[in-house]
């Protein structure tokens, strides 16, 4: 069965061709940066510092109590929130509703807050 929409129906998409070789037909120079290699290996590299800050909250539950539970709210406001149902660590930059029965910690409540100060936070205990 054929496609009656003809085979070049999407002309956005491009079957052969890629990022680095450009176009089909050469003409477009769209490949990505070394900036955006470094700056996704940067987040990347910040997201697994929270992942493995949230291991260790995972393996010390007594740090807990450094931390606030969110208690009787459905709403979480912007900062970072360790969720121990998943045992992460996660920045929450605006509000977003939460599922009943989940337990939720405040770290700090600016969600741009450094990993090294988020660290602090959760191991020392200090503001």
């Amino acid at each position: 069965m054929s496609d009656p929409r003809g085979p070049r129906r999407d002309k956005h998409i491009q079957e052969s061709g890629s990022w680095e070789a450009g176009s089909a037909d050469g003409t477009s120079t769209d490949t990505p940066s070394a900036t955006s290699h470094g700056e996704s290996s940067l987040r990347e590299a910040m997201q697994q510092e929270l992942i493995d800050l949230g291991r260790w909250l995972t393996e010390h539950p007594e740090a807990k109590k450094n931390l606030k539970p969110v208690r009787g709210s459905v709403v979480l406001e912007p900062g970072v929130y360790h969720n121990t149902g998943t045992g992460m660590v996660e920045r929450i930059y605006t509000s977003q509703h939460i599922a009943l029965g989940a337990r939720w910690f405040r770290i700090k409540k600016d969600p741009a807050a450094p990993v090294e100060e988020i660290r602090r936070r959760v191991q020392k205990g200090s503001s």
